[in-house]
């Protein structure tokens, strides 16, 4: 009986270890963008396995053997894997698009552990969760290194700041085609309201990044790729409601690929509100169209998007004790000081105000003996509005398995301008702190801002001259380009990328008469080509002119994969080339090596002939084309030290042609001794990967020589009371380098916690003495009789406007299936006011600008999905500001616009206060 006892028992065992079951867990993502791809199908045999829960996670149970592990989603290169398994196993999937090898070649998207560049990627499930209807630059306040504010608090006015760079040296870039203003650099995010609805991934690339392109950025590069034919097909339709009566209402379609491979994305916005500061009101239009088809090795795509908007700003900055008396003294403000100003609050905006439409109903002589009284009219006279279309046509073409070549040409069409009053000489405020419109509108209707009684006649009895208006700033653009790439796979190892980056772009400036106030009519002679003085609504007054910029460049890397390592080397080459027109200068005329200026009521006489300025060979004042080289040579190396650790280094050196704005002045005339910026920057970065924790360490050490003033520096005429002289000072020298870790801890399936400390010290390496000539080459005197120079000494002090210390941390909990709360916070701190460093002379030399109080502010998001067979309906919200945390996001120091003093303290500085508590909730279906 034992024998049969142990015998059975034997073979029970045997069973069992025959028997025996091991589990393959992992997480199916987006090779590029970091997505968890939710849905996604795990199988080891036919019909057989799981589906990806939320996070991206699977788990199998299976016997001990071999097995081949097959993943595939919607749009996705399917992924296969062999496995012998005979315990448990982590397997972790990234997935490649269909399209991936156009987004990696055309938009530069960096790779994880294979580019070596410090890098996040922002998902569009984290944008959906996160951007509650803000800018999109305000989503990247957690990344490392980036501070986003809100500047004024006008919709859509936000800016952004990498390592300590303004968004000028940061390069944007919207399915690999640059949108950086091409005259001075800057980024307007009301022009790209909306993208959210499309954008597949955003990647912020920091420092001199993986970017090909012929110039590229110093501070970093901010890639959005929107969706198209390798995306899963859908319908989305989504309400939004928020603060000050903020309604949105979005639809977008994304067809994916057809049968017969055609891919439809379209999509649009519309969007209106009160603005969070008084009286900013908001209205935009979003429309988005792209239409590609797959035919045989090529994928051709047409693009066009746009939106047409309009929002009133606050365009001013103001003193502390303006807003906020209990702040004020916080900061250490007097109390002397602080009783000067009235408390409007930190949403007080002075742009605004209202009036009643008055004139005049009988008239005896010059006496009103009636008034005829209209409509009550509300007013901010700061309105932004403009349109920037943007048509792009690609082709993407596989000649061959180991060649690919896209060409990307684009057109963009831009149109608007800023509204402003004209001038602010004898303005006044009423009590409650508004423009007293009324005052200005009597004025130019009866001659007096108090009680009409009398008419001033000039052309016409009934026509009035408007002593103050409304004026507003044109600009439009046509700009041009063609992007064309090659890149060729010279064998497994190695790979060969190379192409011309060329930009044409003509920029034309002009302002207006936008409304008179009342009146019928201004007199103005700005324009000394034009006899006519008498202007109206419609009339350009004060400035004409173009500015044209031309850019022609190549650029070619080496890839190479060997074994743990990845290498890359590239290099560029740009020339690029400057030239102004302007319509209000007297017109010129060439002649015998010598050139005259002709304004409207100018003759001239030579040899016996007589010009005038309509005559056909006197010419529109322009300047001759400026050309400038500028190059690139960037290199660096990544290694897979094992399955979880990677460490990379890169350098770089870049030679970057100076914008628009700091070769040709206000002026329209060239800036002395124009010279490259000269960047040398280097990286070290380790990273760690594992299913439960990731983390990033990088540092960086950034020397630019050379850094321009905006505008060039305007300083004081000694010989020209009143006048200013315009400069480009070369040696302007500044170093950015800091250490940055982001981390992210998965502590359960449904607790993940997430941190970013960045911490930064950038400072200025300058100390000059100028000396100022003249045109002629004299020595530009002091009013003594001495040699007027200009003298700065800012020498390790810290770079103002941007935060040098950075804290982050969030944490998101799904406590149960299919919903998500999420809490998040960040601290900003050593943040200096900005600051101009040519004032760091005599006592002043290298004292440090007034440093901002640190400030932290927290958001909350959550949200709730419902899913159906055919649609799923998703309810988020989200609260910005939780705490309603007072602080200053943006200041300058001594702004002598603002406070008559000079002590680089908090009373001397103009502020604009950060925007308080706002919610946003949503409401959207999925089809």
């Amino acid at each position: 009986m034992r024998r049969i006892f142990t015998f059975l028992l034997l073979i029970s065992a045997s069973a069992s270890m025959y028997s025996q079951k091991f589990s393959i867990s992992g997480t199916v993502k987006d090779k590029t963008a970091g997505e968890a791809l939710i849905g996604a199908n795990v199988l080891y045999a036919e019909g057989k396995g799981a589906i990806t829960d939320i996070n991206g996670d699977f788990k199998l149970e299976l016997e001990k053997g071999e097995y081949t592990i097959t993943v595939s989603y919607v749009g996705y290169v399917s992924m296969t894997k062999k496995i012998n398994l005979t315990q448990n196993t982590t397997l972790n999937f990234g997935l490649e698009t269909k399209t991936l090898k156009e987004v990696q070649i055309v938009a530069d998207i960096a790779i994880d552990r294979e580019t070596p560049v410090a890098f996040t990627n922002i998902a569009k499930a984290k944008i959906a969760e996160e951007l509650s209807s803000r800018d999109l630059p305000m989503l990247l306040n957690s990344t490392p290194g980036v501070q986003a504010t809100q500047q004024g608090g006008g919709d859509g006015d936000a800016r952004i700041t990498i390592r300590g760079f303004s968004q000028r040296n940061i390069s944007v870039m919207i399915d690999g085609v640059p949108v950086n203003d091409m005259e001075n650099g800057w980024v307007y995010w009301s022009n790209w309201f909306g993208l959210d609805a499309i954008t597949q991934t955003m990647q912020v690339q920091r420092g001199l990044g993986a970017t090909k392109i012929a110039s590229p950025a110093v501070g970093g590069t901010l890639n959005i790729i929107t969706q198209g034919i390798g995306n899963k097909p859908g319908l989305k339709i989504k309400q939004e409601y928020g603060s000050n009566e903020f309604l949105r209402t979005s639809i977008a379609y994304n067809s994916g690929r057809t049968k017969k491979g055609w891919g439809l994305t379209v999509a649009g916005s519309f969007k209106q509100g009160d603005g969070w500061i008084d009286n900013t009101p908001t209205q935009g239009f979003f429309y988005y169209f792209k239409l590609q088809k797959k035919l045989k090795k090529h994928l051709l795509s047409f693009s066009a998007f746009g939106a047409p908007q309009r929002h009133a700003q606050r365009s001013f900055k103001n003193p502390i004790s303006l807003y906020n008396h209990e702040y004020a003294r916080q900061v250490g403000i007097p109390d002397s000081v602080i009783a000067d100003s009235e408390e409007r609050g930190i949403d007080y905006n002075e742009h605004y105000g209202n009036y009643q439409e008055l004139k005049p109903n009988g008239i005896v002589g010059n006496q009103v003996i009636d008034t005829l009284k209209g409509n009550n009219v509300f007013l901010s006279e700061r309105l932004n509005y403009f349109h920037k279309p943007q048509i792009t046509l690609s082709d993407f073409w596989q000649i061959s398995d180991k060649l690919f070549l896209s060409n990307i040409a684009y057109v963009s069409i831009g149109d608007g301008g800023g509204t402003g009053l004209n001038s602010f000489s004898g303005v006044e405020y009423t009590e409650n702190g508004e423009i007293d419109f009324q005052r200005i509108w009597n004025t130019n209707v009866f001659g007096s801002p108090f009680a009409p009684t009398s008419v001033d006649p000039s052309i016409d009895s009934n026509e009035f001259k408007s002593s103050n208006f409304i004026r507003s700033s044109i600009n439009q653009h046509f700009w041009y380009g063609l992007l064309s790439t090659a890149s060729y796979q010279i064998d497994n190892l190695t790979d060969l990328s190379f192409g011309v980056d060329y930009r044409s772009y003509k920029g034309t400036h002009f302002r207006e008469v936008y409304d008179l106030l009342g009146g019928d009519y201004i007199v103005n002679n700005s324009n000394i080509n034009d006899e006519n003085t008498i202007k109206r609504v419609g009339d350009k007054i004060s400035y004409h002119d173009e500015g044209h910029v031309q850019w022609a460049g190549g650029f070619a890397q080496i890839e190479q994969k060997r074994g743990l390592f990845s290498y890359f080397l590239s290099g560029s080459f740009v020339m690029s080339g400057y030239k102004a027109v302007d319509y209000f200068r007297p017109k010129t005329l060439a002649l015998n090596d010598t050139t005259y200026e002709l304004g409207w009521a100018d003759t001239l006489t030579v040899d016996g002939k007589t010009y005038n300025n309509s005559s056909e060979e006197v010419k529109t004042y322009e300047t001759p084309w400026i050309w400038m080289p500028g190059f690139t040579i960037k290199g660096g190396v990544n290694a897979n030290l094992n399955d979880h650790f990677s460490i990379f280094t890169n350098l770089g050196y870049l030679s970057r042609t100076p914008r628009f704005d700091n070769v040709l002045d206000r002026n329209n005339e060239l800036f002395e001794d124009v010279t490259n910026e000269i960047i040398k920057a280097a990286e070290l970065g380790i990273s760690y990967r594992s299913k439960l924790f990731s983390a990033n360490l990088n540092s960086y050490y950034t020397v630019w020589d050379n850094k321009p003033v905006d505008n060039g520096l305007r300083v004081p005429d000694p010989e020209e009371p009143g006048e200013n002289i315009t400069l480009n000072i070369n040696g302007m020298n500044a170093v950015h380098m800091g250490t940055e870790l982001d981390f992210a801890y998965r502590i359960t399936p449904k607790l993940t916690f997430e941190g970013v400390i960045s911490i930064g010290d950038w400072t200025w390496q300058a100390k000059d003495s100028v000396q100022l000539f003249n045109d002629n080459g004299r020595p530009i005197k002091n009013t003594d009789g001495t040699d007027y120079y200009v003298a700065f000494d800012a020498t390790d002090v810290h770079v103002g406007d941007a935060a040098q210390s950075q804290y982050s941390a969030s944490i998101r909990y799904a406590p149960i299936k299919n919903f998500y709360i999420k809490a998040q916070s960040t601290y900003f701190d050593r943040y200096f006011a900005e600051f101009d460093p040519f004032s760091l002379s005599g006592v002043n030399a290298r004292r440090e600008s007034w440093r901002i109080p640190g400030y932290n502010v927290t958001n909350v998001f959550a949200g709730y999905s419902l899913y159906y067979d055919k649609f799923n309906i998703k309810f988020k919200g989200g609260v910005t500001n939780v705490f309603d945390e007072v602080y200053v996001s943006d200041a300058q120091n001594n702004d002598s616009f603002s406070t008559p003093y000079t002590d680089f303290d908090a009373k001397s500085a103009g502020v604009f206060f950060g925007i308080g508590r706002r919610f946003n909730i949503s409401l959207e279906l999925n089809f």
